[in-house]
């Protein structure tokens, strides 16, 4: 999930994964209250890796 974010210092609010918020919060950065939205994964996944057998190398 992620959590919106606002900083007084800051005209656009952000949004930000939900266990960043602590480190957000230490920053001045404070949530906006009842507005959490799920995460939108955009970044492409890690490629699988193979297993090598023994011997290969």
């Amino acid at each position: 999930m992620a959590v919106r974010m606002r900083h007084d210092g800051v005209e656009q609010e952000i949004e930000v994964a939900e266990i960043s918020v602590t480190t957000y919060e230490r920053s001045g950065w404070k949530v906006v209250d009842g507005d959490q939205v799920p995460a939108t994964d955009d970044a492409p996944a890690a490629p699988k890796t193979r297993r090598r057998e023994t011997g290969e190398n």
